[in-house]
């Protein structure tokens, strides 16, 4: 059979930014905290490994690697929360092609077969949250399955979908998936509210508040998440909501869509 293979290559400015021996060197550097030992098992010099990290850290808008010298224990080099969101950002990545690119390797034959699966990956949608997450636990009875993901920054989301969405979809634990909510579905409330009944209740900060005559649109952070709510104008101006404000974003479990890369 006719087999697809990708390789992911970023650059910035037409030069060679990160690829996949970098991200290895990268992951080698975060196990052991030392750039000679993660050149020694990649089989490079320590001049080849420190060349490729100065021009990742040239290359960034932020540190990627940062050492340390001297202390009790000597020097130390580790990856800043940037660096470790570049692994991260590159391996979901490269989950989402090879998955592509599996599937394509089944319709190489056919052309009609490709441009379906073309209208696929193009398909759109009306909900504004796209939120990608790792699934750590699943519970299920006959009819249905609680999913539990858990996001960038450790906090978790949960949505109870049917257990034959469940098989179909074949989840399991640590597999990545996306998550979709509607905007309308995302309730705002301030941390020292009461106890509320959903499921869900994301800890963020406000980064924007877009205010209508009717309703408004506030945009919430938790960590490298990005949750989109609309609420109406006057419970903007009643909670006070605005710019930097901790608050909760209120979801149901049933109001979450699951699917899988």
């Amino acid at each position: 059979m006719k087999r697809l293979n990708t390789e992911i290559f970023l650059n910035i400015e037409e030069k060679g930014y990160l690829g996949k021996g970098r991200i290895k060197l990268l992951e080698l550097i975060d196990k052991y905290g030392s750039i000679s030992r993660a050149a020694k098992e990649l089989k490079m010099s320590y001049k080849t490994a420190w060349d490729n990290i100065d021009a990742l850290n040239n290359l960034s808008p932020y540190p990627v690697v940062v050492s340390k010298s001297g202390g009790k224990g000597g020097g130390k080099t580790y990856l800043t929360e940037y660096g470790k969101s570049l692994i991260k950002q590159y391996r979901t990545l490269e989950s989402i092609l090879t998955k592509v690119s599996q599937e394509l390797s089944l319709k190489l034959d056919s052309t009609e077969e490709l441009l379906n699966l073309y209208r696929r990956l193009s398909m759109k949608i009306s909900a504004r949250n796209h939120i990608t997450a790792r699934i750590s636990e699943i519970k299920e009875d006959q009819v249905n399955a609680q999913i539990t993901a858990e996001l960038s920054d450790g906090q978790t989301l949960r949505s109870v979908i049917t257990k034959e969405s469940l098989d179909q979809l074949e989840l399991k634990v640590e597999d990545e998936i996306f998550m979709i909510i509607k905007a309308s579905d995302v309730l705002i409330a301030l941390p020292e509210e009461p106890r509320i009944s959903a499921e869900n209740r994301i800890k963020g900060k406000i980064t924007r508040v877009i205010k209508g005559d009717v309703n408004s649109e506030v945009k919430i952070s938790a960590g490298n998440t990005v949750i989109t709510g609309i609420v109406t104008s006057e419970s903007v101006e009643k909670l006070d909501l605005k710019e930097g404000k901790e608050v909760l974003a209120v979801i149901k479990a049933s109001d979450i869509i699951v699917g899988k890369f």
